[in-house]
């Protein structure tokens, strides 16, 4: 157990990825932002060690309102012809496209976009048009929509579940072409699941990375934190949020979808030291 707990301790550490919402309406408020805030806050994240920002015009917190695919691409058009001014074309690689819609990944596609995070779990044509485009595709586990995915939700399993969910929507991206690489698993905690469901995805982790496919966690000051804390607001989950996060860093996980960047690189730089003196 000692060897296996020191070769997950060593593994590199995780990306983070920066969280920016380009609307109002999300379960922490001050992850919004819109206009030259966005293009600072991204800025801010990127230079305190974020090696993505993923941005969205449209919640998928539980209960959200869906937004018009055409109404999300006019909010992200803007936000990126901003940063491309900014930081130049070649850092779009940096941004990641948070959307459900294919209507969305195609347009952002062709301004430059490669990697987008689709919480829907996608279908056979959004997976047609990865491999054609060439980009990689965050695919997560869900079950339901944002208005109904945490109304009772069970699984028999939730593990083996979730598993056998992103094995079998691997297997079609792959059929439609979309290399292997291309590909990230999130295991989608807080979509579809009780506190319960989403603490053993968590402990989970070593175990569904065996599979070849790097994991992505987006924990970040979610309800389930909030629920273990008597209630309280996502404005006062950070450090147990980063508790979270730490704890999936011991345990190989390859990217955090966070909005704390700074906080949480600076764990990373610690734990990079301190693992080098482990015997």
């Amino acid at each position: 157990m000692l060897e296996k707990d020191k070769a997950l301790r060593t593994n590199k550490a995780p990306q983070l990825w920066g969280v920016i919402n380009l609307t109002k309406d999300s379960f922490y408020s001050a992850s919004c932002a819109i206009g030259e805030v966005a293009l600072s806050r991204a800025e801010a994240m990127l230079s305190g060690g974020a090696s993505v920002i993923d941005v969205g015009a449209e919640s998928t917190r539980p209960g959200a309102t869906p937004v018009l695919p055409e109404d999300q691409l006019e909010i992200l058009t803007k936000f990126l012809q901003a940063f491309v001014d900014k930081m130049g074309k070649e850092a779009l690689k940096k941004i990641s496209i948070d959307t459900r819609s294919l209507y969305v990944m195609q347009k952002t596609a062709a301004l430059g976009i490669t990697t987008f995070n689709d919480v829907s779990g996608g279908d056979y044509e959004t997976y047609r048009f990865i491999a054609d485009a060439g980009a990689t595709y965050v695919l997560m586990h869900t079950k339901g929509t944002p208005q109904t995915m945490q109304i009772n939700p069970s699984y028999s399993d939730v593990v083996r579940e979730v598993e056998n969910y992103l094995l079998k929507k691997t297997q079609s991206l792959k059929e439609r072409g979309v290399s292997p690489e291309r590909i990230i698993w999130d295991t989608g905690i807080g979509f579809g699941k009780t506190v319960e469901h989403n603490l053993r995805l968590i402990a989970a982790h070593p175990h569904l990375r065996k599979h070849g496919y790097p994991l992505l966690a987006g924990v970040s000051r979610k309800s389930f934190i909030g629920k273990i804390l008597d209630g309280r607001e996502a404005e006062d989950r950070l450090f147990a949020t980063l508790g979270v996060q730490t704890y999936l860093t011991l345990r190989g996980c390859d990217i955090l979808r966070v909005h704390d960047v700074k906080e949480m690189a600076d764990i990373l730089r610690i734990l990079s030291h301190l693992v080098q003196y482990e015997f």
